[in-house]
């Protein structure tokens, strides 16, 4: 393979083929009215289809069950996964994948209903039943195993395919926990009839880092995606957004300059347009932009940002310098 081999191959087929989950309300969510993928991970595989084709719209999304993703991407049916995935040392091990960037602070969480409380403690050592809906194929399992291992206490672990049945379950009463990452869980939440009786418990089960995936086999991929994750913090860290950036582009120097003209020759190395940074910017906006449309407090959730700041503004995220 040569050494642009999946981002020539992109441009050669002009369209990007992403794996996507089979649904989570924020993060991936088919929108069946307008017939579009919506979310946090869609405008993370939106910006890299911004920066290679030159148009976020350029893209075919797959959607996996979580136990599919990583042979999906290991076997080349996705160019790129951008499926919510906890980044783990077994993950990139045994399918030969590499997570590109942390771009989503999470952790697992437990929902339950009011009435499976002893006492209006919101903790898991207070529920009276513990038969927990979890997805095969994550990391969810294992963690469940060992959180209730250190609370001295029993739970019945039940696997689902999707988090279609995984809530259904949960709903019918089959389960009596329902355990995801907090940011999906508030989604799920969200979609009960009666989510004013559930709460997600305080108990935070693991502590992750998301990030979107590719084959380990094309450095050159890995990097231009990695670099375009790192375009959306970097572009908060300097406040260029959306509304903004054709502005800050004509006046900019210095680095901001750097940063939205980085060089003809190096993007092309990495199979990049060139000035990929103001495209990205442009059509998908900056990290917050991303963040406050899909999760925040422009969207239905109006979820806290948590750790996902830029590290100058107390979180977790960070960009190496685009010098």
């Amino acid at each position: 393979m040569t050494y642009h081999s999946v981002s020539e191959r992109v441009r050669q087929r002009n369209v990007l083929n992403v794996g996507v989950s089979l649904g989570f309300k924020g993060l991936s969510v088919r929108d069946p009215i307008h017939n579009r993928w919506e979310g946090f991970d869609i405008d993370l595989a939106r910006a890299v289809a911004a920066a290679v084709l030159g148009d976020s719209r350029k893209i075919n999304f797959i959607p996996l069950q979580t136990s599919d993703r990583f042979t999906a991407l290991r076997d080349g049916v996705i160019d790129l996964g951008t499926f919510n995935a906890s980044i783990t040392f077994q993950r990139e091990a045994d399918y030969g994948i590499t997570f590109v960037h942390p771009m989503l602070f999470d952790g697992e969480v437990l929902m339950t209903p009011v009435t499976n409380l002893s006492e209006p403690v919101c903790e898991a050592r207070m529920t009276r039943k513990r038969r927990v809906a979890a997805l095969r194929g994550s990391t969810t399992q294992e963690n469940l195993r060992n959180y209730f291992d250190r609370l001295g206490l029993d739970c019945d672990i039940m696997l689902f395919d999707s988090p279609l049945q995984a809530r259904q379950a949960y709903q019918n009463g089959l389960c009596d926990l329902y355990c995801l990452d907090y940011y999906l869980l508030a989604g799920e939440r969200a979609q009960l009839p009666n989510k004013e009786m559930h709460i997600i418990l305080h108990d935070r089960i693991s502590l992750e880092a998301m990030s979107p995936a590719v084959c380990s086999h094309d450095p050159a991929w890995i990097s231009a995606v990695g670099w375009v994750m790192k375009s959306l913090i970097e572009a908060e860290s300097l406040n260029i957004c959306s509304k903004v950036v054709d502005e800050v582009y004509r006046e900019a120097d210095g680095y901001t300059k750097t940063f939205l003209q980085p060089g003809e020759g190096l993007c092309r190395r990495l199979g990049l347009l060139p000035e990929f940074t103001r495209e990205v910017i442009s059509q998908v906006g900056n990290y917050g932009e991303i963040f406050n449309r899909n999760l925040g407090d422009k969207s239905a959730l109006k979820l806290e940002r948590r750790d996902n700041y830029p590290w100058a503004s107390g979180g977790m995220l960070y960009s190496p310098l685009f010098i």
